[in-house]
């Protein structure tokens, strides 16, 4: 488990580091985890309630990027299996209030949510496997 925290940790980093570089999540990075979420539902179908985190970020038209979208079905396998459809539901939320808030910091309009989808994640992740769950 800490090698696979461990992984996931740098990947998370090099996907923030990016996105805030050049307003863009990288496909290398994101479509091999969106890839691996999809496998990894057949040994965790709770995950596949993840995927309403992508499906709402299709559905939901302006401001989310292709590349926000790839990102989202690793992320909401990984909330689900975490803390089931909640906790995926718990981290739309914070990654939109934590983007927007930044957006207010700044005095900006546009800038990136992968950031936010990443920590919103974490939080939501590691509170549904260490804590007392949603």
């Amino acid at each position: 488990m800490l090698i696979g925290g461990l992984v996931a940790g740098a990947w998370s980093l090099a996907l923030v580091r990016y996105d805030l570089s050049r307003q863009r999540l990288p496909d290398v990075l994101t479509v091999p985890a969106a890839l691996v979420a999809a496998a990894a539902c057949l040994v965790w179908p709770a995950g596949l309630m993840g995927w309403v985190w992508p499906v709402a970020y299709l559905l939901g038209g302006r401001g989310v990027g292709g590349g926000d979208i790839k990102l989202a079905a690793s992320l909401g396998v990984w909330c689900a299996v975490a803390g089931g459809l909640a906790a995926v539901l718990v981290a739309i939320v914070l990654a939109s209030v934590f983007t927007l808030a930044a957006a207010a910091a700044l005095r900006k309009r546009a800038l990136a949510h992968g950031p936010s989808m990443l920590a919103a994640a974490w939080i939501v992740a590691l509170y549904g496997l260490w804590g007392a769950g949603l």
